[in-house]
């Protein structure tokens, strides 16, 4: 009879399941609501009758382990029970909230999917419990264990959902996922009962998502446990490299211990925890996987561009983009939290073109197309406080091979060293110095497109409003992936998923946030004096021309001439500084040639050719996998590369070598490394001139052999047997030079900003017992639409481009891109929203090692594809339009 009723229970719940399989944003959804809401309560019951069956087995088993099993199903049940009247009052009103009857999606119904996970997940325990409790090998001293998570787990949500039903009572009249300001966080979570985050992270983890991306979830936060162990503990390397060892390997044999330290982790540390652990993406080893697995590109460049006045052709009003004549907008230079400074960017294209800075000297050695009629405008994300184009290029790569088209992404100044606004300035300014000079990134410019995830999407946003108030030419679409529009402490159901989240904790949300919007008064203390020592180096310089100094440089034959570099001291410009420290430092490059994006004879190109004598750069390492390229007939060059970090007013263009090459650095850090690398680059010194008398010179320091990295020879002779081995001998000397430099990240001890040593907090952490979230929003954030995109007036947002919106069930941004959506729609603009199952915020990274995550990147490209009116590689007339 029980074999008999185990087979029954079997059957309907495969049935319940293949019913179930239905993807949430179905084509009729007003249809199918109805069968999904039933669908989802026998879900409830089925769990419920299998709780008791093990129920009644169990209550005759006296061993301790028995005694747990029994009352861990019987707490099941009573929080099922719970879960099920919250269930149907939230389904009774989620569909009010929905950007479209055909896209269903809102935080609402992300809190009833989640819970029809974890309803999911139990039952498939109930039942292996059920079918294998009676066999000799069955672990009770484990399933006990599992069957308890959920218990923990099944009562944080029904708290979860009681606070949904408070944000239902809070919005009920204005139908918005977002209430007034007469409701805070803090009322939120006082109204209802503490959740427990850490069921959440323990045995549960990732029980929300798809299948390919839990793996992926649970060795992220066991590194993410181990790394804060040997992040605030102290000793050498070898010993935190041995402690990372053990204590990820302690944390992945107890799920239990892993919780808590992330959960304490994620309350307790600052914003520099944040970065630290971020920012091992950041690695050596890391940069160089994108050559190894992506997709091949021909070109893949650094480039430096210069706070140079811009001056752009005003355009009509009403969001057209026709151009007035003798009508022009000066372009502000970004100066906020440190002044004026160069701004990096990398350009990626499947191929090369027509006009693409670098190439129009390599047109004998290569494929030469025509310049692409679109360009995708890209920035990344990172919460404001990390990561960088590089980080991101394993999908980039991808994206320009199938859509053709060249991808400018920009590494804007990051938090908190450069808080708001200073990364939105970055990014306007880029914009506008990409629409001066498309020509050079191999394009008409006939369509410009804005992308970006994350924060990269927010700041997309706000250059796109930039563009409509200045008047200038605006983007001609918009992509955003899982975008936050509102950068304020404003309570939503969607928002609550961060509590649940592996990859954005609450607390890691809060930090960069707060870091971002509303920087403290010692970050913008530091930022002044790091100005004031800036100018004072300025104006030493400038004395030193005011007494009429000689500089002396090296030349090219050994001989020390005069720099002869012209004053422009007299400029009155705040970047006279970053001008000036270009006097002696662009004195590497022996012929000064005319820079092809300024008018103005003292702009340079960082690279030149001294046989051929034009301006080159550089063959991309992927036409061949090697440096040396013999594509067509190349004739033995010598290339000269000047350091990325060297200022200077012109633009500078590195190919991707894959050597350590930062690509995130601040404003403050970069100025400061510029002066670092000329100090290193130079030492002041006296020579006896003609006359017998003594003059100040600077002359270069001697480098090793691995700083003498930035001459090529590219020919036919470089392919020598000695050649070839020192390039092995190079090549395995690198690679050990990458695994220690990666080791040293991880295992580098920081300062922490905390009361005691760290070694007390290193012994509390774990012991801390996990305070209110509301203990976070004790900050005030500006009201600025810049800052948050869902303040803009109507008369803004009224002049959109087409804006196509993506984002996932599981995105504490989601209820951010819904009311967007809403917004721009309820203004008659071109807008389209897809909710995408299973997957977490940020997947657009793991794009090329998780199948669900490469095909939510397939369907980006589908949306940036229909905004640049071009066919992709993908287009297939049997692929679904639709939101998945």
């Amino acid at each position: 009879m029980e074999q008999q009723q185990q087979q029954q229970q079997h059957q309907e719940q495969q049935e319940e399941e293949a019913d179930c399989s239905i993807p949430l944003n179905s084509e009729d959804a007003t249809n199918t609501t109805t069968t999904e809401e039933q669908q989802s309560l026998m879900l409830f019951d089925t769990l419920i009758d299998l709780c008791r069956n093990n129920i009644n087995y169990f209550e005759l088993d006296e061993t301790e382990t028995g005694l747990r099993l029994h009352g861990a199903f019987v707490g099941l049940i009573d929080h099922i029970e719970m879960a099920k009247p919250l269930v149907r009052t939230v389904q009774s009103f989620m569909h009010e909230y929905d950007f479209d009857p055909s896209v269903p999606g809102n935080g609402f119904r992300s809190f009833l999917a989640v819970t029809e996970c974890c309803v999911k997940t139990a039952l498939k325990l109930a039942r292996y419990v059920m079918e294998n409790r009676s066999t000799i090998l069955f672990r009770k001293a484990l399933y006990v264990k599992e069957v308890e998570a959920y218990n923990h787990l099944m009562a944080s949500l029904c708290t979860c959902l009681q606070h949904a039903q408070t944000l239902r009572e809070w919005t009920r009249e204005s139908g918005d996922l977002f209430p007034d300001e007469s409701h805070s966080v803090e009322e939120l979570f006082a109204r209802g009962g503490i959740i427990n985050q850490y069921c959440f992270y323990g045995r549960c983890l990732g029980f929300q998502f798809c299948d390919s991306i839990k793996p992926l979830l649970k060795f992220i936060s066991i590194g993410m446990a181990g790394f804060s162990e040997g992040y605030y503990s102290e000793g050498g390397r070898i010993s935190k490299a041995t402690s990372l060892m053990y204590t990820s390997t302690k944390y992945m044999l107890d799920p239990e211990l892993r919780a808590r330290r992330i959960v304490n982790i994620s309350q307790n540390s600052n914003v520099d925890f944040c970065k630290a652990f971020w920012f091992l993406a950041e690695s050596e080893m890391m940069h160089s996987l994108p050559s190894f697995v992506g997709f091949k590109v021909k070109v893949n460049r650094v480039i430096t561009i210069p706070p140079e006045p811009i001056q752009l052709k005003l355009c009509n009003g009403l969001g057209e983009n026709r151009e007035k004549e003798d009508i022009f907008v000066d372009i502000p230079i970004p100066k906020s939290h440190g002044g004026a400074a160069p701004i990096k960017a990398r350009l990626i294209s499947a191929v090369k073109r027509k006009g693409m800075i670098g190439e129009r000297s390599n047109s004998q050695r290569s494929t030469i197309y025509p310049a692409s009629r679109g360009l995708l405008f890209h920035c990344h994300g990172g919460g404001f406080v990390a990561q960088s184009s590089k980080s991101h290029e394993s999908y980039l790569r991808e994206w320009a091979v199938n859509l053709n088209v060249p991808i400018l992404s920009i590494d804007y100044s990051l938090a908190p060293e450069a808080p708001f606004p200073r990364a939105l300035e970055e990014v306007f300014y880029a914009y506008c110095w990409a629409l001066r000079n498309c020509e050079l990134l191999g394009t008409t410019g006939e369509r410009i497109i804005l992308a970006g995830d994350s924060a990269g999407a927010n700041l997309n946003l706000g250059c796109a409003m930039k563009a409509i108030e200045m008047g200038i030419r605006r983007p001609d679409g918009i992509f955003l992936a899982y975008c936050p529009v509102l950068i304020s402490f404003v309570p939503s159901p969607a928002r609550m998923l961060c509590l649940m989240d592996p990859l954005l904790p609450f607390g890691f949300m809060m930090r960069c946030l707060k870091a971002y919007a509303c920087p403290s008064l010692e970050v913008l203390e530091e930022n002044r004096k790091r100005h004031e020592q800036r100018q004072a180096i300025v104006n030493a310089g400038q004395q030193m021309r005011n007494n009429n100094v000689p500089v002396m440089v090296p030349t090219s034959d050994g001989r020390e001439e005069q720099d002869k570099t012209p004053d422009r001291s007299d400029s009155g410009d705040d970047n006279s500084m970053w001008e000036q420290l270009n006097s002696a430092n662009t004195v590497q490059l022996q012929n000064q040639h005319l820079s092809p994006v300024s008018d103005t004879a003292s702009d340079t190109l960082a690279l030149k050719s001294q046989s051929l004598g034009n301006t080159i750069d550089i063959i991309s390492p992927d036409e061949s996998n090697t440096i040396t390229s013999l594509e067509e007939d190349s004739q033995p060059i010598t290339l000269q590369q000047v350091n990325l970090n060297t200022e200077r007013s012109n633009v500078t263009v590195v190919d991707d070598l894959d050597m350590d090459m930062p690509s995130d650095i601040s404003s403050e850090q970069n100025t400061n490394q510029n002066v670092s690398n000329f100090i290193n680059s130079y030492v002041l010194d006296t020579t006896t001139n003609a006359a017998g008398e003594l003059e100040p010179i600077l002359r270069p320091v001697s480098r090793s052999q691995s700083e003498e990295n930035i001459v090529l020879d590219i020919g036919r002779e470089a392919l020598s047997v000695q050649n070839l081995q020192e390039r092995v001998t190079t090549a395995a000397s690198n690679f050990v030079s990458k695994v220690s430099n990666t080791l040293t990240s991880i295992t580098a001890s920081k300062p922490i900003a905390a009361s005691g040593s760290s070694n007390e907090l290193q012994t509390n952490l774990d012991a801390l017992i996990a305070r209110s979230p509301s203990d976070e929003f004790i900050f005030h954030v500006p009201k600025d639409s810049h800052l948050s995109p869902y303040w803009a007036t109507d008369e803004v947002l009224s002049q959109f481009p087409p804006t196509k919106i993506l984002t996932v069930v599981l995105d504490p941004c989601l209820d951010d891109c819904v009311m967007f959506a809403k917004r721009l729609k309820s203004l008659n603009r071109s807008v389209s929203l897809d909710i995408l199952p299973g997957l977490p915020h940020g997947f657009l990274n793991f794009a090329t090692i998780s199948k669900e995550a490469h095909e939510g990147s397939k369907q980006c490209v589908q949306r940036i594809a229909e905004l640049l009116e071009i066919p992709t590689a993908l287009d297939d007339p049997g692929t679904k339009q639709g939101c998945c």
